[in-house]
């Protein structure tokens, strides 16, 4: 069979898009299915309507000849799914489409509703849809497929409760000759900054095994589990011929210290030329050789969520984590050449106007290169999003709620708090001596990008709201 998976664009002119972040990578999820269903002997393409633009000319021609459809969905991007089946049942109304991502694991049914499609896929899909496509070619039921939902005779049904793939080795790994004619490295978004040449990207584990509460990981994942280092060790020797730039974006890179530290030793006596960025890291690794071997092995930039400037609010969140380690960590990879990134939520439920001051001046204060400030926001599956619900004060079919005072989801409406955040974004770019310390650490690194790309923030306020390196 002939498979077209496409990972959907994102609609940043609307408000509740603000948080997003605007940085096309490789969609590793569908080359995940890709390389499952190739495996099978079908045929599969992908399209990226994150670097493609989107129009139905573009979409009918992707569509010629395919036999089935596929589409990543995720809650802030729903209408921009909803916009791409409309316009391939206008098309070819007969092709049988696939929904999976995170948006369906958290509410399958809905989901599949709401977007109009014919199967939705709860949970790790690589399994699923090797059985989804026997069943399309009439030899096996789907009401004997673990982990969907269907359309039949008008009727929404369920097959096998959702399975996990517990042993992530198992897993072929991303067909990612299927983005080839992508160039990610002219995307100027996200760590890739500091690249050069050809990026991919890839991921040690699956999920999380802290709880914060704003997070909606722990229900979409399940659980967490990692690759052994033989297996990660493996796609390296696969991918550092081909690209010269990796971006690691597990939500937290040093879980498991022991394997970690086993595939950082591999990149260590390699000697590849292949550079990487890690996306996420706990801000509680106070511990100066992690970084050191992170940056022996080509290591550029490191990412940490610190959300807040203030304990009570971190304790609020469940971030269990502590200002003093924040700043040490910090401390720490700056201190070893790596570009440092911070991620800060803006008008959580408790904060008042003089939280989000301290967390701004706490952000400044730090040795960071590069801050995203995001709106704080009620995602579906998260703790404080089912919390909200059961008051009443969330409806179960709204995915993405900013907090907002007019529904007592927070001290602040979502007018103030946008522009709170804009009034973030320019206290720490604008700043004399944040201009003076890029200006020498982009002659430390031979890149000026964070330097030009900070300076843009004065050219207009509506740019801070989506505004994301």
């Amino acid at each position: 069979m002939k498979y077209l998976l496409i990972n959907p664009f994102i609609d940043y002119t609307k408000i509740e898009n603000a948080f997003a972040l605007n940085s096309p990578t490789p969609p590793l999820g569908l080359l995940y299915l890709a390389s499952s269903l190739e495996q099978e002997g079908h045929q599969v393409e992908v399209i990226d309507f994150c670097i493609e633009d989107f129009n139905d000319m573009v979409l009918k021609k992707y569509l010629n000849n395919k036999d089935v459809v596929g589409i990543t969905v995720r809650s802030h991007g729903i209408n921009c799914v909803k916009t791409i089946i409309s316009s391939i049942k206008k098309i070819n109304p007969d092709i049988p489409i696939i929904i999976g991502g995170p948006h369906c694991t958290l509410d399958p049914i809905s989901a599949l509703i709401d977007t109009d499609a014919d199967i939705a896929v709860e949970g790790d899909g690589e399994l699923v849809i090797k059985e989804i496509s026997e069943a399309l070619q009439g030899k096996k039921n789907l009401s004997e497929i673990s982990g969907i939902v269907y359309k039949e005779n008008n009727k929404i049904k369920k097959g096998l409760p959702a399975k996990l793939i517990e042993n992530l080795d198992s897993i072929p790994f991303p067909a990612r000759h299927l983005v080839n004619k992508y160039d990610f490295s002219s995307i100027t978004g996200g760590i890739y900054i500091l690249s050069k040449g050809r990026n991919t990207s890839m991921t040690l584990s699956r999920g999380c095994p802290f709880k914060c509460k704003f997070c909606i990981n722990p229900v979409v994942q399940r659980k967490y589990r990692i690759r052994s280092a033989e297996n990660i060790i493996e796609e390296l020797k696969e991918i550092i011929p081909k690209y010269n730039y990796n971006l690691f974006i597990d939500d937290h890179f040093y879980v498991n210290k022991k394997i970690t530290d086993q595939v950082l030793d591999f990149l260590i006596k390699e000697k590849s030329d292949m550079e990487f960025s890690v996306m996420g890291i706990r801000i509680d690794i106070s511990d100066k050789s992690v970084f050191k071997r992170i940056k022996k092995a080509g290591g550029k930039a490191v990412a940490f969520g610190i959300e807040s400037g203030i304990q009570a609010v971190l304790d609020y969140y469940n971030k269990r984590i502590d200002l003093n380690q924040i700043i040490k960590t910090v401390k720490l990879a700056r201190e070893e050449g790596l570009l440092t990134l911070g991620f800060f939520m803006l008008g959580g439920p408790i904060e008042t106007k003089i939280h989000l001051e301290k967390t701004i001046d706490f952000a400044k204060k730090l040795p960071l290169d590069l801050a995203v400030f995001q709106p704080f926001a009620y995602l579906k599956g998260s703790q404080f999003y089912n919390e909200a619900v059961a008051k009443g004060k969330i409806k179960k079919d709204e995915y993405v709620v900013f907090s907002n005072s007019k529904r007592d989801l927070g001290n602040f409406t979502e007018e103030e708090l946008l522009k709170w955040n804009i009034k973030a974004y320019k206290a720490f770019f604008l700043r004399p001596s944040y201009i003076i310390d890029e200006i020498i650490q982009s002659f430390k690194r031979r890149n000026f990008h964070i330097l030009i790309q900070g300076l843009k923030l004065q050219l207009t306020k509506d740019t801070a709201l989506k505004y994301n390196f």
